[in-house]
């Protein structure tokens, strides 16, 4: 059974609820609704008054030194989940930031190029300080 609830704003504690609710089938049968609407009349008062609220406070945001963090982040190989093996040589990385810079690495990391083991990538036809 579908009821309606009338929201009434008590002031500056937010929004009440209205304790009567009315069951759909008495709204509709109601002479409140003409034409499958809903009309809802009242009066609004503005009060002129100084209410102070609560202290703003400023927050300086970080510097943008985004890029050297993920340096750091590669550099440091923490949470790593997918190695390369180039030339004998294993690089660590993380899938989620090679897919957001590369629609090659999302499409074979995450897309439907997807491996199944996707732990080791051998990589061929490049030499390992390039691929660095």
């Amino acid at each position: 059974m579908a009821y309606s609830h009338v929201l009434v704003n008590c002031g500056p504690t937010g929004y009440k609820g209205y304790k009567r609710f009315y069951k759909r089938t008495s709204l509709e049968s109601s002479d409140y609704l003409k034409d499958n609407c809903l009309v809802i009349t009242g009066t609004v008062g503005v009060v002129k008054s100084h209410i102070e609220g609560p202290k703003q406070y400023l927050i300086p945001a970080p510097p943008s030194d985004i890029g050297k963090h993920f340096g750091e982040l590669l550099e440091s190989e923490n949470n790593t989940d997918v190695s390369f093996e180039v030339d004998g040589e294993v690089f660590s990385a993380h899938k989620v930031i090679l897919a957001a810079r590369s629609p090659v690495f999302r499409a074979q990391l995450f897309g439907p190029m997807k491996e199944k083991d996707m732990q080791c990538i051998k990589v061929e036809d490049i030499e390992a300080p390039v691929f660095k």
